[in-house]
């Protein structure tokens, strides 16, 4: 195939195309990137009508580089022109492709292309070859830029698409590089004198602000705000402290649901018995706290359910109330913590199977009986109505009081104990539920609650590092829930004050009753204190958690108390205080060393110190700044059981704990006080440590 020459119109640089089909197209010269149409002068046109190629060659859309021969000879064309030789291959675009560039996306080409400045030592890449051009619709002349004259290669490719060497070090987006270089660079000066006209603006402002500014600051000087004094928090106190937040439950199970039992359900009582009976465990210590209460309920869960209380998991209670004087009917939910066969219940159970059903159902002259799987089963009342309302409540829950199936909404079944009751009921039928001793106890909770409660429920989880107390009350229509929580925790608040008034008039018959009932009043204040109140619709809570230890506290406490009161008489007034007493030593070094019980479990710092100063009636004063300054806190755990020693050996061991090292104790006769700070602290105020005696 002959080839094929034709001259740029505006550089005069030689172009050498591969084929005529490409003439009659316009394209952009890669030397000047001026557009214009391909076609041959007219002394080539002559040359090439008599010489001219069949009219079916393939047309091709694009232009690319032949593979580069810097310095091999070049085919001469068949025209009168002088080619050039040393050309370098480049590739050149056609402005008007025959058909769309497949892959390759339209892209706008301004007209006249500004030329940006070349940066010094730059030297554009050279394209690969077959790289498909971009489209160019211009119809200007770019600026001429000196390079060697053109070269046209003929040779095929496979490609399919035209090549055209150059022998220009030139890029054809080059131009277009420029062009963005010098928008950028015009942006950041603009930028530049933007934040400089800023940074004046503020400037002269200031200087003709200042003077008002200095005047109006003369004129009312700046007072730093005062920092309150630092408070003494008694333990319950520092306790509080540690509840702020909202207390999370510990416990995240299924509410307690009526299911399997009759109708009438107006006291309910869930249990998890293998949790509270296991060996060694906090509910094994709670148990044993509330003495033969916690005998007869091990006795009543064996009667009832059939079963060891070691052996149940869980047991739902319910009482169905009837009326004033009659005795209560129950029903009793069991779950097993391991299957059991069916015959062995079966052999248990009394009455007739009912036929009506294909699970077990029996009705009996003493209870009803059910059994759902291998390890639930249900205890009724007697009578072949209870025992069809027990199969009929399968999936559905039995219907009870409003109140009752609100409130249970709030319960959770993992917890150890649950309590929900209506008051009123409660206070109606107090003869058949309570002994008579309990009477006065009982009235007195119910007064307290208020005629604002429609119904109640209490839950708490005995935790391995805290007890957790959970109040919930449905609020009467008559009163808001959030104002019922507000006077419940004003009562709560109330509710020491108005203990130790009882216990005052009390009088133990021994030494060790004595010293817990006299402690019932603080703990119930520590509750109130570590009590949280929430609200929602239709139900107020208190919620509060303690240490582990205040649960059997509490329940040996609640039960002394209760068995005193039932032998006191509370129409009498208190008996005066004695004014004469064990005369306390006059130096705080002696009274440090009177003897005291020392069992902490998780008590914070100054919790402890605050017990050693209540027992030794000495004023301890815990310096937080500047235990602060060693890393220490005053919430810190405190776990030892060393029996009875002295106050001066239990701050001792306090400090011969590990990473506990730098607390120091600072005593002052003349104020009476001691002081437990750091030692750096010391060091820097010039105080002196008190040095403990060496043991003997």
């Amino acid at each position: 195939m002959a080839s094929i020459a034709v001259p740029c119109p505006q550089c005069n640089k030689k172009l050498k195309l591969r084929d005529e089909s490409l003439l009659g197209k316009k394209a952009r010269c890669p030397n000047c990137k001026h557009a214009f149409v391909l076609k041959l002068p007219a002394a080539s046109q002559s040359i090439k009508e008599s010489t001219a190629e069949p009219s079916h060659v393939e047309q091709k859309e694009t232009v690319t580089a032949a593979p580069p021969h810097p310095q091999a000879p070049l085919e001469k064309p068949a025209q009168p022109e002088a080619v050039v030789t040393d050309q370098q291959e480049v590739q050149i675009e056609l402005t008007q492709p025959a058909q769309p560039v497949v892959g390759t996306s339209v892209k706008w080409v301004p007209d006249d292309p500004v030329e940006a400045p070349q940066p010094a030592g730059f030297t554009p890449a050279v394209e690969q070859q077959n790289n498909l051009p971009s489209v160019d619709s211009s119809q200007s002349a770019a600026p001429e830029v000196e390079t060697t004259a053109p070269v046209i290669n003929t040779g095929d490719t496979d490609s399919g698409v035209p090549n055209i060497q150059l022998e220009s070090t030139e890029n054809a987006g080059v131009a277009r590089l420029r062009e963005l270089r010098r928008k950028n660079a015009k942006r950041r000066n603009i930028s530049i004198l933007i934040g400089l006209g800023l940074v004046i603006l503020i400037g002269v402002g200031a200087f003709f602000a200042w003077p008002q500014v200095e005047q109006s600051l003369t004129a009312k000087p700046v007072i730093p705000p005062s920092k309150p004094a630092p408070k003494k928090l008694t333990p319950a106190v520092a306790l509080a402290n540690q509840t702020q937040e909202q207390i999370p439950s510990p416990t995240s199970g299924e509410p307690v649901r009526l299911l399997y039992v009759p109708a009438g359900t107006q006291i309910l009582i869930h249990l998890r018995p293998a949790e509270l009976w296991e060996p060694g465990s906090q509910g094994e210590e709670f148990r044993a706290c509330l003495g033969p209460v916690g005998v007869w309920a091990e006795q009543k869960i064996k009667e009832i359910c059939l079963k060891e209380a070691a052996q149940i998991s869980e047991v739902t209670f319910c009482l169905i109330l009837g009326t004033p004087g009659a005795p209560p009917e129950y029903a009793a939910v069991v779950r097993l913590v391991e299957p059991t066969k069916r015959s062995e219940l079966i052999a248990q159970f009394d009455g007739q199977r009912l036929d009506d059903y294909s699970f077990p159902v029996y009705a009996g002259d003493k209870h009803s009986y059910m059994i759902v799987d291998e390890k639930t089963y249900v205890i009724g009342p007697a009578g072949e109505s209870s025992a069809v309302e027990m199969a009929e409540s399968r999936e559905y829950d039995s219907s009870t009081s409003p109140g009752i199936e609100s409130i249970l909404k709030q319960t959770d079944r993992d917890r150890h104990f649950t309590i929900v009751f209506d008051p009123d009921e409660t206070r109606r039928q107090q003869d058949v539920l309570v002994p008579e001793r309990a009477h006065p106890f009982l009235n007195q909770f119910l007064d307290w609650i208020g005629e604002d409660v429609e119904t109640i429920a209490w839950s708490m989880h005995l935790g391995p590092k805290e007890y957790y107390s959970e109040f919930t009350f449905r609020n009467t229509t008559m009163i808001r829930p959030a104002k019922l929580a507000t006077n419940l925790n004003d009562r709560l608040d109330q509710l020491p004050h108005d203990m130790l008034a009882g216990v005052e008039k009390m009088n133990p018959g021994t030494m060790g009753s004595r010293k817990v009932i006299g402690r019932f009043p603080a703990m119930l204040k520590a509750l109130s204190l570590a009590s949280q109140q929430q609200s929602g619709e239709r139900y107020a809570q208190l919620i509060s958690t303690l240490p582990e230890r205040a649960a059997p506290n509490l329940a040996l406490a609640s039960l002394l108390t209760w068995d005193e009161s039932t032998r006191t008489d509370f129409s009498t007034k208190t008996k005066p205080k004695p004014t004469a007493g064990p005369k306390l030593p006059d130096l705080i070094v002696d009274r440090l060393k009177q003897k005291i019980e020392i069992d902490f479990r998780r008590t914070p710092l100054q919790e402890a110190y605050a017990y050693i100063g209540e027992e030794t009636k000495t004023n301890i004063v815990l310096n937080g700044e500047a235990l602060k300054l060693v890393g220490y806190t005053k919430n810190m755990p405190q776990t030892m059981n060393l029996g009875m020693i002295s106050g001066l050996d239990a701050i001792q061991a306090i400090f011969n704990v590990k990473d506990q090292d730098q607390m120091c104790l600072i005593i002052d006769e003349k104020t009476k006080t001691a002081t437990i700070t750091s030692k750096p602290f010391a060091k820097q105020n010039n105080l002196t440590p008190f040095v403990f005696p060496p043991k003997k």
